[in-house]
């Protein structure tokens, strides 16, 4: 494979810092594609405000963080407009690279891969070939149909939902060539933790949310909330502890927080529990399994979607228990990873890992090994782009 230079757009990570594991996924694009010889870019779009402090602050936070993976000095860009965010440098600012240097990064670079579309023209248009990333199917088709996102303007499209170009994946196609890839792991980040979990709890890191979208008189539902509710009772059936990192406020006034604690599930604030990357990855080791519910608009629409966290659970030895959005149908399952579509199929399968678990474990690892190491899954995103 002959080396290329790929630039890699992303809109989130500087006003996220809290988002460890978004962040632990782009830095393993980065590191995966150094590792495969490429020459990589990272563009991040930031929308300045008017306190001119707290965007500084901000600023030092995204390169002192890069500094940690020795990423600060490895073509990292953060381009901006005043109150706006740099989707035209002709009226944009840099950092990490003079604008001239910017431009000729733009010209010579073979792929723009752009993550979850977070440029627009006129930027996504200076390239000779640009990407969209899709890691959100369905959701973003959807969501498209109504909002103009610049969803068009690239060359080709690259999704994580793996059934998007099945038959039976209800999503919207928006009349474009979806070629799915699987999510990854860059294996030198990850290493499998020797210590016994016996008793530590199932956990998963989400968001509480309500969210939903209509289409076409169809209520579909973004909801990580009624996704894990629809399997509440599970620490009753199983008598095993689960936990959830998601913020709850401390006074809840839905009173979810106060159920989930009644029916046997434990809280931990993730801002707190995965404050940095390496936080993240702890909180992932220290883990007994992953308990994964992904929004159900991805099972509602069988788009194929598995999480990128699921397989660093993977890549930690963690045995990860997913709801099936129709992975099963490509993916291995049953040895480390195990899928259900109810509560019976749920409960059944923390029974399994519990009572073969380092069974669960080495096929945990072997699977981010063989199925979803960064230096097969890149080189493919590569050749499908």
């Amino acid at each position: 494979m002959f080396s290329k230079k790929i630039v890699l757009g992303d809109s989130c990570l500087i006003n996220y810092p809290q988002g460890a594991g978004i962040w632990i996924l782009f830095i393993q694009y980065i590191l995966g594609l150094k590792a495969l010889g490429h020459t990589v870019f990272f563009f991040e779009c930031f929308t300045s405000s008017a306190d001119l402090g707290a965007d500084e602050q901000k600023i030092r936070m995204f390169f002192e963080r890069l500094r940690e993976y020795d990423l600060q000095d490895q073509g990292v860009v953060l381009l901006f407009e005043k109150g706006k965010a740099g989707h035209d440098i002709n009226f944009a600012s840099s950092y990490g690279k003079r604008m001239n240097e910017v431009k000729n990064i733009i010209e010579g670079a073979d792929l723009f891969w752009n993550l979850c579309c977070a440029f627009r023209q006129p930027f996504v248009g200076m390239f000779k070939h640009s990407v969209l990333v899709d890691m959100d199917p369905g959701h973003l088709q959807v969501s498209a149909l109504d909002v103009e996102m610049g969803i068009h303007q690239h060359h080709s499209y690259l999704t994580v939902g793996g059934k998007m170009d099945d038959g039976d994946c209800e999503a919207p196609t928006l009349n474009l060539k979806w070629k799915p890839f699987k999510p990854f792991v860059y294996l030198p980040l990850w290493d499998v933790n020797p210590v016994d979990n016996s008793g530590r709890p199932f956990t998963t890191i989400t968001h509480w949310n309500w969210d939903e979208l209509d289409w076409n008189g169809r209520r579909l539902s973004l909801s990580k909330r009624e996704a894990y509710m629809r399997y509440i009772d599970l620490p009753e059936h199983t008598k095993y502890p689960f936990e959830i990192a998601a913020y709850l406020e401390p006074d809840d006034p839905t009173g979810d927080r106060e159920l989930l604690q009644t029916k046997g599930w434990s809280i931990t604030d993730p801002w707190e529990a995965t404050s940095s990357p390496k936080d993240y990855q702890n909180y992932i080791s220290n883990s007994r399994a992953e308990i994964s519910c992904p929004k159900p608009i991805f099972r509602e629409l069988n788009t194929g979607w598995f999480s990128d966290r699921s397989v660093c659970y993977l890549a930690a030895g963690r045995p990860v228990l997913a709801e099936d959005t129709g992975f099963s149908d490509f993916l291995p399952t049953g040895k480390g990873l195990l899928a259900f579509r109810d509560l019976e199929g749920a409960v059944a399968g923390v029974n399994e890992i519990n009572a073969n678990y380092q069974y669960h474990v080495k096929a945990a690892r072997n699977l981010a090994e063989e199925v979803f190491n960064s230096k097969v899954c890149l080189k493919a995103m590569i050749d499908l782009s």
